[in-house]
C-alpha cells in the first residue's frame, strides 16, 4: 500500500534572468606551449593550469569565485528554491504496515551504526552499540583524524569482524580516490593505533582472525598523489597489534606500470581473484580461488578464458564448491553458468540467454538465484533453482527498476525488496522464499501527487539510422507545444545504464511541469555488451551522435525548443556535454557538465586516465588512429571563436584525482577567452572534494542550489 499527499503548494520559482548583460571575464594568462601528435602541433596555452602549485593559478580561481558571486547574486529567489528542495527531502514519511514479518534477532548483524552531524560544514562522525543494547556511542570522530581546518574526512566503507569484534573503517581524505584504514576495538569503542595507507577506491579488507589481507600501492611522489597514477599494487597480510612497516607480501601484481589491476573479494569463506597471467608469451585472464595459507600462498584457477575486453565475466554467489557465474561469453544479452572448483574450467550452463538483456544474478536464499532482466524499458525477475528450473516470474511496471532482490543466508524465511522510478521514492516488498509471494512492506507519503506524473519509453533514431531508448518523465498533462523547460541527462559511458532511481531535486523540477529526459545512448549497457562496444574507442562519436539525436527529437515531438532544452551530464557524462556543446550549440540554452573530462589529449597523462579501463574506453595518444579520433571530439580543441554556445556551468571538485579539475580550468578559461558577448560561462568548484562531489552536507546544498538555481533561470 503507498499513500501520497498533496502537502504544500509550491510557488512557481522565477529568477532575473541577465543572460544578455555581458559579464566581464577573468583574463587568464597565456603560455606558447605545444605538444606534438604525429607531426600535428596543437597549441596549449593553458597547460599550465595542470600544475596546481601555479601562484597563477591561484590568482585566477580567486577571480572566477567573485565570477560566481556576482552571478549568484542575481538569482532573487535562491531562498524559495531552498525551501522548496528541503520540502522535497524532509516531506517524505515512510511507515511500515501491519504483517511485516522482522528478522529474528539471532539471523541480524551484531552491532548497530549510525551517522551524527555535529555540524553541516563537516562528516558525520560514525556511532555504535551492540544490536538494541543501550545508547549510541561515539567510534569514529572525524575531527581527530583531521589534518587541518581544510580537510574533510569521508568514511567510506567499514568492515565488521563480528567474532573477534573489530571493525576496520575505510576512508577517504578530501574525497580523493586514495584511502586510509582504520581499526577499532567494537567491546570498547577504543581505536587501535596503527593504521593502513596508500590503498586505492576498489581496494578490499578481507578479515582474517585479528588480521586483514589487503592490497596497496607504492606511495606517491610528494605533491603529486593527485595527479600521478598509482603503480606497484600489492597484497598485504596485516596484524593489526603490528604497524604497517611489518606487514607481510603475499601477492604481487605482475604489471608493475599500474595499468591493469587485480581484483578480489571474499565470497563465504573463500577469497577469489579476477586477474591476468602470460603463459607462453600470451596474455589470458582468470578466475581464482586462493588457500589463504601464509606459508603456501597461491591462486588456483578454476576458469581461464581469453584475454578480450569484450568478455565480462562475474562471480556471482557461491554455494559450497559450486560456483555462479554470469557472463556474456559467447551470449551478448548474458547466460549464467556453474563451476565446480573441483573440476577446474569445465563450466556447465544452467541458465541459457534469452531475448532480454541479464542485468543481475543474485543468490536468494539456500540454492534459488534471482535474475533481474531489462526488456526495453520493463525489467523482470526470474526465480531458479541451481538446476535451472523456473520458479517464479516476477513482472514490473513500465519505469520502475527491481533493487536488493537478494539474500546471502539461508535461514531467513523472507527477504525484501524494492522498486524504484524517476518519480517516487523506492517502493518496499517483503518476499517469502518458502513459496516466492510477495506483498507491499511500507507505506510512503510524499509532498506532491505522484500520479500526475509519468514515465515514458520511447525510441528514437539518431544520426546513422540506429534506434535509441530513451525515458521521458513529465506531468501526465503535459503539453507537446515546444515550451517544456526540459533537461536532458546523458551518461554513454563504460557499459554503464541510467536506470529509473528517485532524485527529489528533479521530482520537484517535474512538479513545476518540467521535463526530464534520459536516453540510454551507446557506450552505455542498455543494449548488452554489443551496445555498450558501439559507444567506445574509436565509435565513441557514435554516443555522441545519440545524445544529440535524443535532443532533435524531444524539439521535433514539440517536447520543447532550444530555447528552453539543457543538457546535465557527470564524469563520462560530462564529457558527453562538453561534446555536444560544442559540435551542435544552437540545439540547447543551458548546459551543466559536471567533474568533465575535457582535454581527451591529456587525459591519460594523470591519475586514472591511464589505467586499462580508461585505455579500453577511449584509447591513447600514443596510437595514430587513436589520437585523431580523439582530436576529433575532444571538447576543449573543438571550442571555436564567437560561436553562441549555450550558457554554460561547469562543477568540479578542487581535490578530484580521478578527472583532475584543471579540465574544467581550461576548458572554461577557453571559452572565456573565445567567448560571445551573449553567452554566460561560470564555473562552480567545490572545496574540499573529489570525484564523488560535495562531502558536507552544506557544500552539497550550497552546489545543488546554485546548479538548479542556473538551470531554472536559464529554461523557465
Amino acid at each position: 500500500m503507498i499513500k501520497f499527499y498533496l502537502n504544500f503548494i509550491f510557488v512557481f520559482v522565477l529568477f532575473d534572468s541577465f543572460a544578455q548583460r555581458p559579464l566581464n571575464y577573468p583574463v587568464a594568462p597565456k603560455d606558447s606551449i605545444v605538444d606534438v601528435y604525429f607531426n600535428t602541433v596543437v597549441k596549449d596555452p593553458y597547460q599550465w593550469m595542470e600544475n596546481p602549485d601555479d601562484a597563477r593559478l591561484q590568482t585566477w580561481l580567486e577571480s572566477q569565485e567573485k565570477l560566481k558571486t556576482k552571478i549568484k547574486n542575481k538569482y532573487l529567489k535562491t531562498y524559495n528554491l531552498k525551501g522548496q528542495v528541503g520540502a522535497m527531502y524532509w516531506g517524505t514519511k515512510e511507515e511500515t504496515l501491519n504483517g511485516y514479518v522482522i528478522k529474528d534477532k539471532a539471523l541480524k548483524s551484531k552491532y548497530q551504526f549510525y551517522y551524527k552531524w555535529q555540524s553541516t560544514n563537516r562528516s558525520g562522525n560514525l556511532l555504535f552499540r551492540p544490536r538494541e543494547k543501550g545508547n549510541y556511542k561515539m567510534l569514529v570522530d572525524v575531527k581527530k583524524l583531521l589534518h587541518d581546518k581544510n580537510d574533510h574526512i569521508s568514511i567510506t566503507n567499514r568492515y565488521v569482524n563480528e567474532k573477534e569484534d573489530l571493525v576496520a573503517i575505510e576512508m577517504s581524505r578530501n574525497g580523493n580516490d586514495w584511502r586510509e584504514v582504520y581499526f577499532y576495538n567494537l567491546k570498547n569503542g577504543q581505536q587501535i593505533h596503527n593504521s593502513l595507507n596508500f590503498l586505492r577506491t576498489g581496494s578490499q579488507i578481507i578479515w582474517d582472525g585479528r588480521a586483514v589481507y589487503y592490497d596497496r600501492y607504492r606511495a606517491p611522489v610528494k605533491g603529486r598523489e593527485l595527479l600521478d597514477k598509482a603503480v606497484g599494487q600489492e597484497l598485504y597480510y596485516h596484524k593489526i597489534e603490528q604497524p604497517q612497516s611489518e606487514d607481510i607480501l603475499v601477492y604481487k601484481n605482475p604489471d608493475t606500470t599500474g595499468t591493469h589491476q587485480f581484483h578480489y573479494f571474499k565470497l563465504n569463506d573463500k577469497l577469489f581473484f579476477y586477474h591476468k597471467f602470460k603463459h607462453n608469451n600470451k596474455y589470458y585472464k582468470a578466475l581464482s580461488v586462493t588457500n589463504k595459507s601464509l606459508d603456501s600462498f597461491s591462486l588456483k584457477k578454476f576458469l581461464v578464458y581469453p584475454n578480450d575486453n569484450k568478455i565480462d565475466i562475474e562471480i556471482e554467489a557461491a554455494f559450497g564448491d559450486t560456483i555462479i557465474l554470469k557472463t556474456n561469453w559467447f551470449a551478448p544479452n548474458g547466460r549464467v553458468l556453474m563451476v565446480d572448483l573441483n573440476i577446474p574450467n569445465k563450466p556447465v550452463e544452467i541458465i541459457p540467454e534469452y531475448d532480454v538483456i541479464l542485468t543481475n544474478v543474485n543468490r536468494l536464499g539456500k540454492e534459488k538465484i534471482a535474475c533481474i532482466y531489462r526488456n526495453e524499458g520493463k525489467y523482470l525477475a526470474l526465480i531458479f533453482d541451481l538446476k535451472g528450473n523456473l520458479l517464479k516470474k516476477i513482472d514490473f511496471p513500465d519505469g520502475k527498476k527491481v533493487n536488493y532482490l537478494y539474500e546471502n543466508n539461508d535461514d531467513v524465511e523472507y527477504t525484501d525488496f524494492c522498486t524504484s522510478s524517476f518519480y517516487h521514492p523506492n517502493l518496499w516488498y517483503q518476499l517469502s522464499l518458502k513459496d516466492l509471494t510477495f506483498k507491499p512492506s511500507v507505506s510512503v507519503s510524499v509532498p506532491y501527487d505522484p500520479k500526475s506524473i509519468e514515465t515514458r519509453y520511447v525510441t528514437y533514431t539518431s544520426k546513422d539510422g540506429t534506434k535509441i531508448p530513451m525515458y521521458i518523465t513529465c506531468l501526465k498533462n503535459t503539453k507537446l507545444n515546444g515550451k517544456n523547460p526540459t533537461l536532458l541527462y546523458g551518461y554513454g559511458g563504460y557499459g554503464i545504464t541510467v536506470e529509473p532511481a528517485f532524485d527529489e531535486s528533479l521530482a520537484l523540477w517535474l512538479v513545476h511541469g518540467g521535463v526530464i529526459a534520459i536516453p540510454n545512448i551507446r557506450g552505455g549497457g542498455a543494449k548488452g555488451a554489443e551496445w555498450s562496444i558501439a559507444g567506445r574507442r574509436l565509435k565513441k562519436q557514435n554516443a555522441i551522435d545519440d545524445f544529440i539525436a535524443a535532443a532533435e527529437f524531444l524539439i521535433s515531438e514539440k517536447y520543447t525548443n532550444s530555447k528552453h532544452l539543457g543538457i546535465n551530464g557527470r564524469s563520462h557524462g560530462g564529457l558527453l556535454v562538453g561534446a555536444a556543446l560544442t559540435q551542435r550549440p544552437e540545439l540547447f540554452k543551458a548546459a551543466v557538465a559536471e567533474a568533465g573530462p575535457f582535454d581527451m589529449l591529456r587525459f591519460g597523462n594523470y591519475t586514472a586516465g591511464s589505467v586499462s579501463t580508461n585505455i579500453n574506453e577511449f584509447g591513447t595518444v600514443s596510437d595514430s588512429t587513436d589520437f585523431k579520433n580523439l582530436i576529433s571530439y575532444s571538447p576543449l580543441h573543438n571550442i571555436k571563436k564567437n560561436v553562441v554556445y549555450p550558457n554554460v556551468l561547469l562543477i568540479t571538485g578542487d581535490q578530484d584525482d580521478r578527472v583532475p579539475p584543471f579540465h574544467s580550468y581550461k576548458f572554461l578559461a577557453t571559452l572565456q577567452e573565445l567567448r560571445h558577448p551573449s553567452s554566460v560561462y561560470g564555473m562552480y568548484v567545490i572545496p574540499g572534494s573529489g570525484h564523488g562531489g560535495a562531502l558536507t552536507p552544506e557544500d552539497w546544498i550550497e552546489a545543488e542550489l546554485y546548479k538548479y538555481a542556473f538551470l531554472y533561470d536559464q529554461l523557465f
